[in-house]
């Protein structure tokens, strides 16, 4: 045999072949046995099989199978007596596999059959990787791994907030991704395919509610910080390992409608005897195009995500740090620091790690984790921050400084320095930023004054501070995370409608004109249905159409810091202003801070009573924005113009883009008269702009 550079030239039965296509580089070819290997490892059930069995796994012909013996030199076992069955053992499946694969690549049968022997220790052992290509797989499962836990959190909050329309006391407790269309089954048929599933979840990826499989964790002592603890955990592997399946457990699926082909699996636990549809039909339109978007980023990233791990049984991620979970790891952590710095005098010595009630404006520190304080004390401790903080940990967190005191007893900064009888005391906060709160506080004390807690270990806690700092940033992040999901998710008609009204001519201001035109459209058949003219204008130029601009002031000063934009919160508020007074009547939103209404029937004076009264209304009930305790107040101006039926139906008789155009320029020319005004309602009567 010679290998050249066109090619390969082989000789086989005395048979000189052609020369062959030129070969790919060696990456490829280890690419596609990385594809092929992981398929054959599942028939390892199989210890040996039949050509007739190698076939069907294969998808090679036996004709295929012994032209490739013959090729590969793969002699009979001599043992073997004449017209005994071949059998295949896996390590055989495997180089009939990638060579199946190379052929579907394009390869010749003579060819492929060199490849197979060129990498046959890659293929039966396994492909030898350096360190580099080690770290760069697991680089490439730390990423997808993040993204795809993220990913399938969003899911299961979208499909909660769909459930939990329908059944409020439902609960999705785990999701299986599954690569194959689940349809044209009755309801039994699905949950029993739904729990099969469920009990051997392989090759399949899987997140699930942390507390539903191993258990609620949490006490009443956690109320400090109330927030949503709950976890979503992912986890894949190419063997089966149970889920558990409550006794009450139902299921439902979700078919991604730009990826039929796939079927997203729900296992929701509630409380209640109402059964769920066997198909999530979702009702929010916006809400559909998330979770298919999603559900589609997961299909996209989960393959490269199965390769990567090829080399590991399991895989897990998870969205986010409970706190009960992170409280018992970071106790674990403040005895190893404890034992580490005070040595032989541990036992008389303490290590805590002190948490603020909140990021944004802190009132207290509260002990997460500790070594060395009564449990009971230490779930009550509470150290104000107001002025300078209380004790050492509160100065330290307000000055964003370290605190070391050698005469703890007789220092009056050292919050319970008798009740610790400690002498030697010292406060590192943990920093994100010199110009932000700190993240907590290590705090560190023993009862010998002699002990090593010196301005070395000082420093060395600094550094060590930096390190749990990057661990509580994360549970804080995922704290902050999932508060703005929960919001997002509860606010999505909204922020789509937001959306839509940023722009001036936006899709909601076409929505409005929209109604206008159905308007016109009404007195259109009235004015050809009538014979008498004189009479059909008389009495269309005594109906009204009003039309009013609302604007809130000063929007672009107003920063109102909180968990959403400032923006939505007051559109949502003048909104509801607008239910209130007029429940019949929609706003349209448009260029960011603007609600375009269409009052029908509404003469002049009977409109502007009414839109003082909106006004009045959202300056009197302050701004709820998400995240904030302080109430912002808002004050809005508005613009009014008025239009007779007749007046309306004349600005154009026959054609809609003449109506549309003269429409589009009114309401701008409202629109503009209530720019660089603050609380003043302006009305157009007498050929005029008047304030009223």
């Amino acid at each position: 045999m010679d290998r050249t550079a066109h090619g390969l030239t082989s000789l086989r039965n005395g048979v000189k072949t052609l020369p062959l296509a030129p070969m790919r580089d060696n990456s490829e070819i280890r690419t596609l046995i990385d594809r092929v290997l992981p398929v054959v490892d599942e028939w390892r059930e199989h210890l040996t099989v039949s050509i007739g069995r190698a076939t069907e796994l294969t998808g090679l012909k036996d004709t295929q199978i012994r032209y490739f013996e013959e090729l590969y030199r793969q002699d009979r076992d001599p043992a073997a007596s004449s017209g005994v069955t071949r059998s295949y053992s896996l390590t055989d499946l495997r180089r009939l596999a990638v060579f199946a694969e190379l052929l579907k690549e394009g390869y010749r049968p003579a060819q492929a059959a060199e490849i197979v022997r060129s990498f046959a220790d890659a293929i039966d052992y396994g492909a030898a990787y350096t360190v580099a290509d080690a770290l760069r797989r697991e680089g490439d499962a730390i990423t997808d791994g993040f993204l795809l836990s993220r990913l399938a959190s969003q899911v299961i909050f979208a499909a909660q907030r769909e459930i939990g329309e329908r059944l409020p006391d439902a609960r999705i407790i785990a999701m299986f991704l599954v690569e194959r269309r689940i349809d044209g089954v009755s309801a039994e048929e699905f949950v029993d395919i739904a729990r099969d599933i469920a009990t051997h979840p392989q090759n399949v990826l899987v997140a699930v509610d942390r507390a539903a499989v191993i258990g609620n964790e949490s006490d009443s002592s956690e109320s400090v910080w109330s927030d949503d603890e709950s976890s979503i955990v992912l986890f894949y592997s190419r063997d089966p390992w149970s889920v558990p399946v409550p006794d009450r457990a139902q299921f439902c699926y979700y078919r991604p409608p730009s990826t039929p082909d796939a079927t997203v699996v729900f296992m929701v636990e509630s409380a209640g005897y109402r059964s769920i549809p066997p198909e999530l039909t979702v009702k929010t339109s916006a809400r559909d195009h998330l979770l298919d978007w999603m559900v589609r980023m997961c299909l996209s990233i989960f393959p490269e995500f199965r390769q990567a791990t090829r080399a590991h049984n399991y895989r897990y991620r998870s969205d986010g740090y409970r706190l009960a979970h992170t409280r018992q790891s970071l106790t674990r952590l403040m005895h190893r620091v404890r034992d580490l710095i005070f040595g032989d005098d541990a036992d008389v010595s303490v290590a805590c790690l002190l948490l603020p009630d909140d990021l944004y404006k802190p009132m207290y520190l509260s002990i997460l984790a500790h070594a060395g304080y009564p449990e009971a004390r230490a779930r009550q401790a509470r150290l104000m921050l107001y002025g300078e903080g209380e004790g050492l940990s509160g100065r330290a967190f307000n000055a964003r400084e370290p605190f070391l005191t050698l005469d703890a007893e007789q220092d009056l900064r050292v919050f319970g320095a008798q009740d610790e009888r400690c002498k030697v005391a010292l406060a590192a906060p943990l920093l994100s930023h010199w110009d932000t709160h700190p993240f907590g506080v290590l705090y560190l004390a023993s009862q010998r004054p002699a002990s090593p807690l010196w301005s070395e270990t000082a420093f060395v806690a600094l550094v060590f501070g930096n390190i749990l700092s990057e661990l509580l940033g994360r549970w804080w992040l995922t704290r902050l995370r999932r508060k703005h999901d929960n919001l997002l998710h509860r606010y999505v008609a909204e922020y789509i409608r937001w959306f839509n009204g940023m722009d001036m001519h936006g899709p909601e201001f076409n929505e409005g004109l929209q109604q206008i035109e159905r308007i016109w459209e009404r007195i259109a058949v009235t004015s050809a249905s009538s014979g008498n003219v004189r009479t059909v204008v008389e009495r269309l130029s005594r109906q009204y159409v009003t039309l009013v601009v609302l604007d809130i002031d000063r929007s672009r000063q107003l920063h109102s810091r909180g968990d959403e934009p400032f923006l939505l919160a007051a559109q949502r508020h003048v909104h509801q202003a607008i239910a209130q007074i007029l429940p019949d009547v929609r706003g349209y939103w448009f260029k960011n801070d603007h609600t375009l209404l269409v009052l029908d029937g509404y003469a002049p004076e009977e409109a502007i009573v009414l839109i003082r009264r909106i006004a009045g209304r959202v300056q009197m009930v302050p701004v709820v924005i998400e995240g904030r305790t302080e109430r912002t107040t808002v004050t809005i101006s508005a613009a009014l113009k008025s239009l007779s039926y007749q007046e309306l139906y004349d600005l154009s008789h026959h054609d809609r883009e003449v109506l549309r155009s003269s429409l589009m320029t009114i309401i701008d020319t409202i629109y503009e008269q209530t720019r660089g005004c603050e609380r003043t309602i302006k009305v157009f009567q007498h050929g005029v702009w008047e304030k009223v």
